[in-house]
């Protein structure tokens, strides 16, 4: 089974599982490391079934664009029905290629994506074609690269390899894609590499 066929078929389970109040509260306190302001268009690519957005839309006001973007059919479905405000558009999208263009966004959100991508250099590369210039990246997990590996070994199916690469591996990629400024955070329940285009 391939990773799409795999995510359209979690994704009202995936919906289920990340309502609990936990969940919320392991949210409220990830979005805190995410730059965002009134009236910026943001681009939260693997949005999922749009856990992000009423943080997401609640910081860049009526002024600002979300963009969520994930290639899971299923999971733009369940975002699409929760959320309809004008603001909000979903595109199906692998984050490998984008069809929009290039410097129209003030952030990029890549919350617990980053590992599902193939081609991690190709999709670095993307994103900061899509970014203004000095504007930032911000690959989001809520926890550790260590327990995030773990947890991906662990499960049945085509996300069993999909891990966060070591530091010296993401400073590589990102030096490569075009980035500077590049910080990382690696800690229990948290991840968060940041860099700029």
């Amino acid at each position: 089974m391939d990773r799409k066929r795999f995510f359209d078929n979690i994704a009202h389970e995936w919906e289920k599982e990340h309502q609990s109040p936990q969940e919320i509260s392991r949210l409220r306190h990830l979005v805190k490391y995410f730059p965002l302001k009134r009236g910026d268009n943001v681009l939260d690519v693997g949005c999922g079934t749009g856990r992000l957005i009423p943080w997401v839309r609640a910081a860049i006001g009526d002024k600002g664009m979300l963009v969520e973007s994930d290639f899971s059919r299923e999971m733009l479905k369940i975002g699409k029905a929760k959320y309809n405000q004008r603001n909000i558009c979903f595109i199906q999208s692998n984050g490998q290629s984008l069809a929009v263009k290039g410097r129209i966004f003030d952030v990029i959100i890549c919350f617990a994506l980053f590992p599902h991508i193939s081609d991690k250099l190709n999709a670095l590369c993307e994103f900061r074609r899509i970014l203004k210039p000095g504007k930032p990246l911000v690959i989001a997990h809520p926890m550790s690269r260590e327990e995030l590996n773990y947890l991906h070994s662990r499960v049945n199916g085509p996300v069993t390899q999909d891990f966060i690469p070591e530091d010296e591996e993401m400073k590589r990629l990102f030096e490569e894609a075009g980035f500077s400024g590049l910080s990382i955070k690696n800690k229990k329940s948290l991840y968060i590499a940041k860099a700029y285009a």
